[in-house]
């Protein structure tokens, strides 16, 4: 059965494309789910429009995500965690802890899965990453203390 994907689906097709998939898999998952659309003539003429709205979508997306870019590039975090005699902190930061600081700051919701960092376990200056898309991207500072700084 040919069908014309209308979203992305790993391992299966991305969207616009036209694959053949067995009937009742597109029947039991990909038309239940919005994933698919059965790949008549009129669904394929179609496909030209939505091509462009995907496009004209794709395109507002991208700037949107370029402005949150820029608004967050230079921001600095200051994360204050419980730390060892020799700077090593009890856990790590985790990147829900970076994205709840980023929220806080600066009054943007990024989820904790665009958040881009090796695990930081030591107090000090880090880097992360901040990834919207393959092309778009914000690095910031964050300075990790320790809890005694604060009740000094």
């Amino acid at each position: 059965m040919e069908v014309l994907m209308i979203n992305n689906v790993p391992r299966v097709g991305r969207k616009g494309q036209i694959i053949k998939v067995s009937e009742g898999y597109a029947r039991n998952f990909l038309f239940p789910r919005n994933f698919a659309i059965l790949a008549t003539d009129g669904a394929k003429k179609h496909l030209e429009l939505m091509k462009t709205s995907w496009e004209n979508q794709a395109m507002r997306e991208k700037k949107a995500f370029q402005d949150m870019a820029t608004k967050l590039e230079g921001i600095q975090l200051r994360i204050i965690k419980r730390a060892g005699d020799k700077g090593r902190l009890f856990g790590s930061v985790t990147s829900q802890e970076l994205s709840d600081q980023i929220k806080q700051q600066a009054g943007l919701d990024i989820d904790k899965k665009l958040v881009v960092a090796d695990h930081i376990k030591e107090i000090g200056e880090h880097s992360i990453t901040i990834r919207f898309t393959g092309e778009v991207k914000a690095h910031l500072k964050v300075v990790v203390d320790p809890e005694e700084a604060e009740k000094k």
